[in-house]
């Protein structure tokens, strides 16, 4: 079974390889543009971040953390994104949408990561690593093969416009197998979901420690 599934994903990503790495080098451009916008803010910006930052560890050393709220919060978010990315995929002008949604997702990725280490310097680095990249590990290669899938999907619909012979029954076919895999990867997010609620707080308490 673990044969068949590496690979069904081997044959799926060497067949769908430039695709993969133009979304990856989007993500990345994002992180980059993220780290360079924290970079370029003013004093009173910075200085305001780290005010929000050190009353959210404050807020997290003195308050016990819900597992269950955090699974609420991070479900309704990453169901939000993984529904525009379904919805894009089924469109003939979502492709330009999927970049673009990736790209901004590396930004709050770099954002994010780049404020930890321009407020706590090395420790930053460190709190990052433990907090931020054990979830992004999960969820980033998945929000990729989702953007992948639609890509692909959007192409298939452009193709059965142009090309006459595509019967109605394979567009539903792929249409199914489309649906199909948002749904697995929907599974494997929950996944990193989990990793939100239960890990990484615990690595936040050992750091705020």
């Amino acid at each position: 079974m673990l044969k068949k599934i590496r690979g069904t994903l081997s044959v799926h990503i060497k067949s769908n390889i430039n695709t993969y790495l133009f979304l990856v080098l989007v993500f990345i451009a994002g992180i980059s543009a993220g780290a360079f916008t924290v970079n370029g803010l003013s004093s009173i910006q910075k200085s305001e971040l780290e005010n929000y930052f050190q009353g959210f560890l404050e807020l997290f050393r003195h308050q016990r953390i819900d597992a269950n709220e955090i699974i609420r919060i991070s479900i309704i978010d990453n169901m939000r994104l993984i529904t525009v990315l379904w919805v894009l995929g089924v469109t003939i002008i979502g492709i330009p949408f999927i970049y673009f949604l990736i790209g901004v997702r590396g930004f709050i990725t770099g954002f994010t990561s780049g404020a930890i280490i321009c407020i706590l310097g090395f420790k930053g680095v460190i709190f990052a690593l433990l907090t931020v990249l054990p979830k992004e590990i999960i969820m980033v290669p998945c929000i990729i093969a989702l953007g992948v899938n639609g890509i692909n999907f959007s192409m298939n619909i452009i193709k059965s416009k142009s090309i006459k012979h595509i019967s109605r029954e394979s567009l539903k076919t792929s249409f199914l197998a489309y649906c199909l895999v948002t749904l697995v990867f929907l599974v494997f997010m929950f996944s990193g979901i989990l990793v939100e609620a239960y890990i990484t707080p615990v690595f936040m308490r050992m750091m705020v420690s």
